[in-house]
């Protein structure tokens, strides 16, 4: 029997990926990484993007990018 991918389980564990990766680059705890994830969610939701391969790609360099300009995710 074969397993096929799950797109959420993926979804999720790329999402994970990206928060450790950004809490351990910038130094934020997991409070504030989990709100940039969401905060990059729902930017990706207002620009029409489907989650997919490069979602989160886009998503850590929109982060990091709303960090550079020291901006803080929202509440």
């Amino acid at each position: 029997m074969s397993r096929h991918a799950d797109p959420k389980r993926i979804h999720l564990a790329r999402r994970a990926a990206i928060r450790n990766a950004i809490m351990h680059s910038r130094g934020l705890d997991h409070d504030v990484a989990e709100r940039w994830c969401d905060a990059w969610e729902a930017e990706a939701a207002l620009q029409g993007l489907e989650p997919g391969s490069a979602y989160w790609d886009a998503g850590k360099a929109w982060i990091d990018a709303q960090c550079a300009a020291r901006k803080r995710p929202p509440n």
